[in-house]
């Protein structure tokens, strides 16, 4: 009998640790800004972003603020493999 004691409390925790868990799932609301992220190498944005003609990604549900300029292109110029990089 104090086995079956024992599960019922074990079961009864997970119970209890398993609604706590699914209500703080329940409460996770990352932030989303109207538009945070470049789109001009690849085109490619997250989901629930669109590429626009400005090469930045912008919510699809038109939400947000956005104080960004347009980017165009490889902004960097120092990366290993650029021409200036180059020893002949």
């Amino acid at each position: 009998m104090a086995v079956v004691r024992r599960w019922k409390s074990v079961l009864r925790l997970a119970a209890v640790l398993g609604a706590v868990a699914l209500s703080l799932a329940a409460c996770f609301d990352p932030q989303q800004p109207g538009c945070a992220f470049s789109c001009a190498t690849d085109g490619l944005c997250p989901s629930g972003y669109t590429c626009q003609a400005d090469n930045i990604c912008h919510r699809n549900d038109g939400q947000g603020t956005c104080t960004l300029t347009g980017v165009t292109g490889d902004a960097g110029g120092d990366g290993p493999n650029d021409a200036a990089d180059a020893t002949p």
